[in-house]
């Protein structure tokens, strides 16, 4: 084999791995943009939680937040030590 045919064979083939990642990384630049755009959707507030303020969740008794919110430990309704 002659060393222009390898030359040429070399060439032909670097031309065409070269195009294939053009391709490849121009349909990757594309997916990426469709996600990009799809990831900033504003979503819904879930339908299980109520709105939540300083004072914590609306219209929600929770055990956790009420004895946070309290003044001082003894009314906070925390539960009783199990061991000594």
């Amino acid at each position: 084999m002659s060393r222009s045919l390898v030359r040429l064979s070399f060439l032909a083939a670097l031309t065409l791995l070269g195009l294939a990642g053009a391709g490849l990384a121009r349909a990757a630049v594309e997916d990426l943009d469709a996600l990009a755009g799809a990831q900033f959707v504003p979503s819904a507030a879930p339908a299980l939680l109520g709105p939540v303020d300083p004072r914590g969740r609306n219209a929600w008794d929770c055990a956790p937040e009420a004895a946070a919110a309290a003044q001082r430990a003894k009314t906070a309704r925390l539960p009783e030590a199990d061991g000594p």
